[in-house]
């Protein structure tokens, strides 16, 4: 089948011969998927140790295009002053950086000596900013179950503002509170650790996130959660979460992650889907043409 690219967008997907013109660029890609540039549903620049620009030029080459980007260590910092500084350097790169505005900071109030604080009516300010396409993972679970004003005041505003709510449910209980965490608007979550959470999650209608990072290796486990049940793995994604340097650098960035889902069982394009039209439909941005201004052939095996 042919794939007709124009202005770095796929125009049309069938029998291209009407489409070759002189100046046309015939590529062979015969025996190769071609994939759409791979999306991080959620990640922290921060955890790399290097700002936006530097971490752009690690990732892309690996075929990420765009990451959502819940900068709250920054934030914890310096506010909403230290996430625009580093929207300032983002813009220098071909990297498309979402940002997901950070939801708890302090991320425990009372404990920690922050330099900032974000409330209701820094996420109503926040939700304005062309940049930013959602809230930041939502720790305080415990809030949101049990009713927190805070907790409660900033789902609302991102609702208010048509903008999707990012969790973080991370206990091992799925009757009445993972039911009020979904129910709150919550859309999806990358805090499973075992298969029967991300179960749980996607049977409620949430995302789960399949997490396969620097620290966290929970992608051997959670893919069992497809491979083992009959679930539609449209509410999956594959994210990272934290990466450290090191681990970009020698074992590669979302490519990586694609190569681990397929040594686990996981169908190639199902793991393709899992980090590219899965991430756009969680967040929203499924509709269009394709952008693929970036892509690769990826290599799949371990």
């Amino acid at each position: 089948m042919d794939v007709a690219i124009v202005e770095g967008r796929i125009a049309y997907v069938g029998n291209a011969a009407h489409c070759v013109g002189e100046d046309t660029t015939v590529i062979d890609a015969a025996g190769a998927y071609i994939a759409p540039g791979f999306l991080g549903g959620h990640i922290h620049v921060e955890s790399s140790m290097v700002g936006v620009g530097e971490y752009a030029r690690a990732v892309i080459p690996h075929g990420t295009v765009g990451i959502y980007w819940d900068p709250h260590e920054i934030a914890n910092v310096l506010g909403l002053e230290g996430v625009q500084a580093m929207l300032e350097d983002a813009k220098n790169t071909p990297l498309k950086a979402m940002v997901t505005t950070p939801s708890c900071v302090p991320a425990v109030p009372g404990f920690e000596d922050t330099g900032s604080v974000i409330g209701p009516d820094e996420i109503r300010e926040s939700m304005t900013w062309d940049s930013v396409v959602e809230l930041g993972e939502m720790m305080n679970f415990v809030g949101v179950v049990n009713g927190s004003d805070h907790a409660h005041g900033e789902l609302a505003e991102t609702l208010k503002a048509d903008k999707v709510i990012t969790g973080h449910y991370s206990v091992p209980e799925a009757d009445r509170g993972l039911n009020a965490y979904a129910g709150s608007g919550v859309r999806c979550c990358h805090e499973s650790t075992r298969a029967e959470d991300a179960l749980d999650k996607m049977r409620l209608g949430m995302y789960a996130q399949l997490r396969h990072g620097s620290a966290w290796l929970d992608l051997p486990v959670l893919a069992k959660a497809l491979t083992e049940n009959k679930v539609d793995s449209r509410f999956a994604n594959l994210v990272s979460d934290d990466l450290h340097p090191y681990t970009i650098v020698e074992e590669g960035h979302l490519d990586r992650i694609l190569r681990v889902a397929v040594a686990c069982g996981i169908p190639a394009v199902r793991a393709i889907q899992m980090v590219t039209i899965n991430a756009a439909t969680c967040f929203r941005m499924d509709r269009g043409l394709v952008d693929c201004t970036t892509f690769q052939f990826v290599p799949l095996e371990v």
